[in-house]
């Protein structure tokens, strides 16, 4: 065998490489493998401040009104004696920006509203307004 012979050999025991790769993947792709996932029906203050972030979980804690539900009870829950808030709320409150906030707590039958919080609501609006 000459170098030529065995430079061919080699490119085709690597084409066939690709190939069976190339199989693997189509099939992965065309039967993706079925991931069970569980979503929690209920959140906690932690969790719900760390999906939300923006502010200190301190802050949550002290502030119930920047909780979901905007701190009314009938949006709340307790689980062993913790504080919690189904997921539906949640992924509603997680969508919600200061701009928003005062409406969001109109929705959740809040009618007096701290005033720090309705100075953060209309400041958020000003930012918002202001074309970039």
């Amino acid at each position: 065998m000459n170098n030529f012979d065995l430079e061919l050999k080699q490119i085709q025991l690597q084409n066939e490489k690709l190939f069976r790769e190339l199989s693997a993947i189509t099939q992965m792709l065309e039967k993706p493998a079925e991931k069970v996932t569980f979503e929690k029906e209920f959140y906690t203050i932690e969790d719900c401040a760390g999906l939300k972030g923006g502010a200190a979980l301190n802050t949550y804690k002290c502030n119930r009104f920047l909780l979901p539900g905007c701190g009314n009870p009938k949006f709340s829950v307790f689980i062993a004696g913790r504080l919690a808030f189904p997921r539906e709320e949640v992924m509603k409150w997680l969508k919600i920006s200061d701009a928003d906030y005062i409406d969001y707590a109109k929705e959740c039958g809040i009618t007096v509203v701290p005033e720090k919080y309705i100075k953060l609501a209309k400041k958020a609006q000003q930012r918002a307004e202001v074309p970039a």
